[in-house]
C-alpha cells in the first residue's frame, strides 16, 4: 500500500481561507439582513393592527392588515411625510372622494396618531 504526502502550499491555504471567509461574511450580512426586514415587518404589522382598531373604534370600515402594511409601512407613508398636503395632493378622477370630507380628515388624523404622533396637532 502506497500513501500519497500531499501537501498543500500556503498560497492555496491562503485562498481557500480567504473564499471561506468571504462565504462567512457573505452569510453573516445576510442574515443581519433578513433580520432586519423582520423586524420591521412586525412593527409594520403591529402598527396596522392598532390602525385597524381604531378605525374600528371610530366606526369605520378597516382595510386588510396587509392592505395597511403595503400602504403605510412603518413610517405612515405619504401622510406622516407632509400630513397637511395628504388629502390636497390628488387630481383628475382621484380627486372626488369616495367619502366625506370629515371621515377623510378624522381618517389621516388616526393614521398620524399611530404612526406619526410627533405631527399631530
Amino acid at each position: 500500500m502506497t500513501t500519497v504526502d500531499e501537501r498543500s502550499s500556503r498560497t492555496q491555504r491562503m485562498l481557500v481561507y480567504l473564499a471561506v471567509g468571504i462565504v462567512l461574511g457573505g452569510l453573516l450580512a445576510a442574515g443581519y439582513l433578513v433580520s432586519r426586514s423582520a423586524r420591521a415587518s412586525a412593527e409594520a404589522e403591529a402598527k396596522a393592527d392598532r390602525l385597524a382598531v381604531r378605525l374600528a373604534q371610530e366606526g369605520a370600515r378597516s382595510p386588510s392588515r396587509d392592505q395597511l402594511v403595503k400602504l403605510l409601512g412603518t413610517d405612515g407613508g405619504a401622510i406622516c411625510a407632509d400630513p397637511g398636503a395628504a388629502l390636497a395632493r390628488a387630481s383628475g378622477p382621484a380627486a372626488l372622494p369616495a367619502l366625506p370630507p370629515e371621515t377623510l380628515v378624522r381618517v389621516r388624523e388616526l393614521v398620524i396618531e399611530v404612526y406619526c404622533p410627533e405631527k399631530a396637532r
